[in-house]
C-alpha cells in the first residue's frame, strides 16, 4: 500500500544536506542487520543515496556504492565471481513502522533506474527472508554464496546482471 505523503529523493551524496545524512546514518543504525563501523565513509563516498521523508523525517533508505576492494575481492575468493566493476548496494533499511509500505523496493528500483545502467550486487543474509523476497522482486538474482568467517551466517551475492566467473591461472 503506497502512501502519497512519502517523499522519495535520489542524490549524490554532496548533494545532501548533513542533517540528512545524520538521519540516514540513524535509520541504519536503528534497524541494525549490519556493521556500522563504515558507514559515514562509505555514505561520503557513495554513487547514490536514495532516502524517502514522511513529514520532514527520514523513513528509509538504500545506498548504490563503491565496495572496499578488500571486503569485493573476499567475496570473489569464497565465490569465485567478479565482480569488479560492480556496485554494491547497501544500507537498505526502512523505519519498523513504516515497513510493507513498498519504501524499500520503490528505493531499490529508483537507485537502479538511475545508476546509469550500472552492475549492481548485494550480499543477503540467506535466511533473512524480507530482504531477500524484496531482492527478487525487484530481479536481482542469486550469483553465488559463502560463509561469513566472522559471523557464521551463509550469506548469498545477488546481481542485477550475471557477473563471470574468475579466471583462473
Amino acid at each position: 500500500m503506497e502512501r502519497p505523503d512519502i517523499i522519495y529523493f535520489f542524490k549524490k551524496p554532496e548533494e545532501i544536506p548533513s542533517g540528512i545524512v545524520n538521519q540516514i546514518h540513524s535509520v541504519i543504525e536503528d534497524c541494525g542487520g549490519v556493521g556500522t563501523s563504515w558507514v559515514n565513509e562509505n555514505l561520503q563516498k557513495a554513487f547514490l543515496i536514495g532516502y524517502a521523508e514522511h513529514a520532514g523525517k527520514v523513513v528509509g533508505t538504500s545506498t548504490h556504492k563503491f565496495p572496499k576492494e578488500a571486503y569485493r575481492k573476499k567475496i570473489e575468493a569464497a565465490t569465485g565471481l567478479d565482480l569488479a566493476g560492480y556496485l554494491e548496494r547497501g544500507y537498505t533499511a526502512v523505519r519498523s513502522e513504516y515497513r510493507d509500505l513498498g519504501i524499500g523496493g520503490k528505493l531499490i528500483r529508483g537507485l537502479i533506474e538511475r545508476s546509469e545502467g550500472k552492475k549492481i550486487y548485494v550480499t543477503i543474509r540467506l535466511d533473512n527472508i524480507p530482504p531477500l523476497k524484496m531482492t527478487y522482486r525487484e530481479g536481482m538474482v542469486l550469483a553465488g554464496r559463502f560463509i561469513n568467517e566472522r559471523t557464521g551466517h551463509e550469506l548469498g551475492v545477488f546481481t542485477s546482471q550475471p557477473p563471470p566467473l574468475k579466471k583462473v591461472a
